[in-house]
């Protein structure tokens, strides 16, 4: 629900939701430009190809986005002709990644990233998301895997039911339990 929210896809009841100072469901359309976005079972059309979707996807966004996606194919070493429907699920959340990486967004979201991936894929992945933020961006990841999360995250926030439960650094949180 919080994941909808602020990707602008669902109007918070009663509080207002915002990213990068902006209303995430008034501005949500200037938004998709800055923040990309990973849902935990990312669909496309099967039939297209790696490139093909990243040029079918570069319709909906500013210049320069193609050139980065082809740079990201290339980075995460995947086939630019192999189709869709025969990529791994590896291959299938790089790909998605890369689609939200290809606009440069300012915050990355990822709804459980690393759910069905094998633990080489799983590290691989956790890594490129420590490269990106020592790029700079932020990157908010849901993840019911607390020891994954540990790895890699700053900040933590416990959510249940809607209900904010904690909010900490890594490092508050650790005193916390030690």
């Amino acid at each position: 629900t919080t994941i909808k929210m602020l990707t602008g896809l669902l109007q918070p009841d009663a509080v207002m939701a915002t990213v990068l100072g902006e209303d995430c469901l008034r501005a949500a359309h200037r938004l998709r430009h800055r923040v990309g976005y990973v849902p935990e079972r990312p669909r496309f059309y099967e039939w297209m190809r790696v490139h093909e979707v990243g040029w079918f996807t570069s319709g909906f966004h500013h210049p320069g986005f193609l050139g980065r996606y082809q740079q990201l194919v290339k980075r995460f070493q995947l086939d630019p002709k192999a189709k869709l429907k025969h990529l791994s699920k590896g291959q299938y959340a790089k790909v998605a990644l890369a689609l939200a990486l290809a606009p440069d967004p300012e915050v990355l979201i990822l709804d459980e990233p690393t759910s069905g991936l094998d633990l080489l894929v799983r590290r691989e992945f956790l890594s490129s998301l420590i490269e990106l933020a020592g790029e700079g961006r932020t990157v908010l990841i849901s993840s019911h895997q607390i020891a994954e999360v540990e790895r890699v995250a700053s900040h933590v926030a416990f959510v249940s039911h809607g209900k904010l439960l904690l909010a900490a650094t890594a490092e508050e949180l650790r005193q916390r339990v030690v």
